[in-house]
Parts: structure tokens; C-alpha cells; sequence
């Protein structure tokens, strides 16, 4: 059974791009950053935030074994294309995890290496069902290195704010559009520079810089790769 891991950094269009290589290959599909952002959600619902928020604060040892039980009740259902994400039995609508709270506090989760340990398992056993495409950060590299086939999304910071900016209806160079680019800048420098799972290609993956290409582009670029490879499923 196969694992595709599309990693990249944010707004790389790796969950655009995932989503539709696995309608195209028929199989499951898992945005890890909603993962994330689902167990960042539940943990701002129960009000453990405070300490992981506050830099100057170290993170009490009983959040943290909460943070890790939230953690490990993740549970992922696959469907073609997609994948719903239950924290504790209650499922989350993608609006919900795109509200602002969630956005300022997902990163500061995100680098915490006890609740990272905790949903790398949530992952690998999505993963070892094989029929995947896993899109993230670490999937080729930490997560399941085993994937057979990889992918690297890049392009420029430039690119992607305003792609972002476009999503979501503001002009080029409007405030949200300056805003997103200084989003993008301090979270590449944190992704990059973390102590745990640093964001970086696989040495076996392809890189894919995206810029000057389509999101069709792209899409066809991965699919004709996997169905061309010796280890197409």
C-alpha cells in the first residue's frame, strides 16, 4: 500500500495540492496541519493555553500530560480525498479551525515536542493504512520516512502571501496582503529554525518550486509520478 508525503512550508499549497492528487489516485487524505489545528482548538476549549501562550512561563507538568491525552484521543476517518478529525469524540468543521485564536496559538502547540510525539503516532497509524497522501511539514522526514513517494512544495515568501491574500479576497499589497507576508517570514524562520522536527526537504524527496506554476501543474506533475514510479500502488 502506498504513502504519498507532500511537505512545504505554510501556504506552499500543499493541502490544495494533496487533496486533489488523492481524488486523482483515489485515496485518503490527511492535512496534518489541521490535526494540529483541531488538538489546538480542543486545548483553547478546555483552557490550557495560558502557559504554552505565555513564552515566559514554562508549561506545568500536568498541562502537559493533558495536552498529550488531547493529543492522543485524535482519532482521523479517511474518506476519498479527505479526512474528518475527531479530538475526544467531538468532530471540528474546518471553520472552526481557522478562527484567529486558533491561528495565533496552533505554532506555539505545534512546537511542543511531547504533544509533536503524541500526534506522530496518530499519524504513523494513519499512514501504515496505506492509500495516503499526508500533507505537512515532517511527514517525509520525521513522521513516516518510509512514505515511497515525497514531495517537496516551495516557492517564495512573496508567492504565497499573496496567494493567501488572494484566498481570502484582499488586493495585492493591501494590508492583509502585507500582513500575510510578515506572517509567512517569522513563521519560515520558526519552522526552520525549531530544535524538534525543523521544517526541511527529505534528501530523497522532490522539490517542487512552485511560483511560476499551476496548481493543475503541480497536481499532474505528482500524479503522473506515482502512477509512473516502480512502487505506483
Amino acid at each position: 500500500m502506498s504513502q504519498i508525503a507532500i511537505d512545504g512550508p505554510a501556504s506552499s499549497g500543499k493541502s490544495s495540492v494533496g487533496s486533489r492528487v488523492a481524488a486523482a489516485l483515489e485515496y485518503g487524505f490527511l492535512d496534518t496541519g489541521l490535526l494540529y489545528r483541531a488538538v489546538t482548538r480542543a486545548a483553547l476549549d478546555a483552557e490550557l493555553a495560558t502557559s504554552v501562550l505565555d513564552e515566559s512561563s514554562a508549561i506545568s507538568t500536568e498541562a502537559s500530560e493533558r495536552l498529550v491525552q488531547l493529543a492522543l484521543l485524535a482519532k482521523i476517518e479517511l474518506r476519498e480525498g479527505s479526512a474528518t478529525i475527531v479530538v475526544d469524540g467531538r468532530k471540528y468543521a474546518p471553520s472552526e479551525l481557522e478562527r484567529g485564536d486558533v491561528e495565533r496559538a496552533v505554532a506555539s502547540f505545534a512546537a511542543l515536542p511531547e504533544v509533536r510525539a503524541a500526534l506522530r503516532t496518530v499519524q504513523r497509524d494513519a499512514a501504515m493504512r496505506g492509500r495516503i497522501v499526508l500533507a505537512g511539514r515532517d511527514i517525509g522526514t520525521v513522521v513516516y520516512p518510509e512514505a515511497r513517494h515525497k514531495f517537496f512544495l516551495d516557492a517564495s515568501a512573496e508567492t504565497r502571501a499573496l496567494r493567501r491574500a488572494r484566498q481570502r479576497g484582499f488586493a495585492e499589497g493591501s494590508l492583509e496582503h502585507q500582513e500575510a507576508l510578515r506572517s509567512l517570514v517569522s513563521r519560515d524562520k520558526e519552522d526552520r529554525s525549531r530544535t524538534v522536527a525543523p521544517l526541511r526537504a527529505a534528501e530523497d524527496a522532490l522539490l517542487i518550486a512552485t511560483d511560476a506554476l499551476s496548481l493543475d501543474q503541480v497536481v499532474d506533475q505528482i500524479v503522473e509520478r506515482v502512477r509512473t514510479s516502480p512502487h505506483a500502488a
